[in-house]
């Protein structure tokens, strides 16, 4: 027991640091607002996409695709979008946060959080199996996040069918993630290893991406930003950290899975509403403040569910 316990905290405990770190630091102005704006824009664009490069164009051959998982994984990813599109109109009317409350539900900050925590949890298995799910999952999350806002956008924004599929199409081919993704797919056909300056460049800049992201989110926590709509962000968040994962990793523990592939559905799954739901949500006029709202609420409700998740499952025996 204790061994998991401390096997779970060496895992979240550094999150929650850097996080904290990140709070200080902007308290004391020591970090500024055009640091944090430029810092999200370099995870986004430059520091995340080198690291999916990194890990999809450079995991080994050796390993066996699981289809089975990748399989299972985009199906939770459909099944947890799609029942709260049914759902959640009955109880909220107002069409602005209807979007911005479904999107961080099923939205999950996989990227940023996942890989990293893959690697820590698991070694090369853990980011190699990862790194094989995110192309399908990440395309999933920005196309459903399209429909979504543009389904429950205001009346003078909504899309028409031709707009809908022109802003998926814009929004797939233009996302630093998926040409990323797309680049290092085509790099692994050509069989072909990657220069040693290319490859260092590369890990340097991915290197950077989980620190940079975690201050930033930690810089700009406010607790005056948690007013307004705190109870729908609650509750999206509390669906998103426990019930989602919840459901998931029963399912996948029933269909037989056990160590590194249960342990990447968790991760997957159990993180925090993706940083990107937020600036989706105001570029396309959806309830951006309650989307922000549930992007801090979720990470901080992750740091303890992770742990928790992270302790049954290690006590268990099933990672």
């Amino acid at each position: 027991m204790l061994d998991s316990f401390i096997y779970s905290l060496n895992i979240i405990a550094p999150i929650f640091i850097i996080v904290v770190l990140g709070a200080l630091l902007k308290r004391t102005k020591f970090l500024s607002d055009d640091f944090l704006a430029v810092c999200d824009r370099l995870v986004f664009k430059i520091c995340l996409p080198s690291l999916l490069f990194i890990d999809i164009a450079t995991a080994s051959t050796d390993e066996n695709i699981d289809f089975g998982l990748i399989i299972f994984c985009v199906a939770a990813v459909i099944i947890s979008f799609l029942l709260p599109c049914f759902i959640v109109p009955v109880f909220i009317k107002d069409n602005a946060k209807r979007g911005a409350f479904i999107q961080g539900m099923y939205r999950s900050n996989a990227a940023i959080l996942g890989m990293t925590l893959a690697e820590s949890m698991f070694g090369d298995a853990g980011s190699t199996t990862i790194a094989m799910i995110l192309p399908f999952i990440v395309t999933l999350f920005n196309v459903f996040a399209v429909i979504i806002l543009s389904l429950y956008a205001p009346a003078d924004v909504k899309l028409t069918h031709s707009e809908l599929i022109k802003r998926i199409v814009k929004t797939i081919v233009t996302n630093p993630l998926i040409i990323s993704i797309v680049l290092a797919l085509l790099w692994r056909l050509t069989g072909i290893t990657l220069p040693t300056l290319v490859d260092k460049s590369l890990n340097y800049l991915a290197d950077m991406s989980m620190p940079l992201a975690l201050l930033s989110l930690g810089a700009n926590f406010t607790f005056e930003s948690l007013r307004g709509r705190v109870g729908l962000a609650i509750t999206s968040s509390a669906l998103k950290t426990i019930v989602v994962p919840g459901l998931t990793v029963a399912a996948a523990i029933l269909l037989g899975y056990r160590g590194v592939g249960l342990g990447v559905v968790f991760i997957i799954f159990g993180g925090p509403a993706a940083v990107s739901s937020y600036i989706m949500a105001k570029q396309m006029k959806s309830d951006y403040e309650l989307a922000s709202q549930i992007l801090l609420i979720s990470t901080l409700m992750s740091l303890f569910t992770m742990f928790l998740g992270i302790f049954i499952l290690k006590a268990a025996g099933l990672i």
